[in-house]
């Protein structure tokens, strides 16, 4: 029996924003395990203090609890840690979603200065926040410093994604107003196994959210019981 392990995304709740995809991998006979990331699933105050490398280590131990194979999916952040997990074990397959490997907005980067004086930031526009909330079940804003660490972790990955030699499946979502085309592109161009496939999907960012998030989900499950056979 095939295992997957399903790595949410940076404020993102860890199992509702996942949407569809969990249940129809588990219907087509794969193990599936959803770890929470430190800081998510609470409150956005509970992401203070928090370490990247803390989400790296709670999704290794997630994963390394599976029986083999390994599959492993992870969407925007959780697509990060997801190459670290591929580059760093054996794994049978890797799926990642928008992977956050770059910000559209570029302000971003001056978080390291800016928690100082601007302790919390906006997952979305102000002016957005109320409409997003009724749509969406993440974090509508989080601790400033919380990003420094997310930026930390962007920064490490490309290192690590040559040596990704699993088959790999990314995804692009062409309406994404968080993460680039071109942050998408480079993270698929970094993997450095022959086996790999991208795919843009006319989604936003939270792709599982999204009304094509059941043809999405379907997707996925076809292209990793290709690779892996049926769980």
């Amino acid at each position: 029996m095939s295992s997957v392990l399903v790595l949410h995304g940076f404020t993102s709740h860890p199992t509702l924003t996942m949407g569809p995809l969990p249940e129809t991998l588990r219907k087509a006979g794969f193990t599936v395990a959803q770890p929470t990331l430190p800081g998510h699933g609470t409150r956005p105050e509970d992401l203070r203090g928090v370490r990247w490398l803390d989400w790296l280590q709670t999704a290794r131990e997630a994963y390394l609890a599976l029986p083999e194979p390994r599959a492993v999916v992870g969407l925007s952040m959780g697509g990060l840690l997801a190459g670290w997990l591929a580059a760093e074990h054996k794994t049978a397959a890797l799926v990642a979603l928008a992977p956050a490997l770059g910000f559209k907005n570029r302000l971003a980067y001056l978080a390291p200065l800016l928690h100082y004086v601007k302790p919390w930031a906006h997952s979305t526009h102000p002016v957005e926040v109320a409409r997003r909330q009724a749509q969406s079940p993440n974090y509508p804003n989080f601790p400033t410093v919380a990003l420094v660490q997310l930026i930390a972790l962007q920064r490490r990955v490309p290192e690590l994604l040559p040596r990704v030699r699993a088959p790999a499946l990314v995804l692009e979502a062409a309406h994404d107003d968080t993460v680039p085309e071109a942050a998408v592109r480079r993270y698929f161009a970094l993997i450095g196994g022959p086996d790999k496939e991208y795919r843009v999907y006319q989604s936003q960012h939270d792709m599982l959210l999204d009304p094509l998030a059941p043809q999405i989900s379907d997707d996925i499950v076809a292209w990793l019981r290709e690779k892996l056979g049926a769980g």
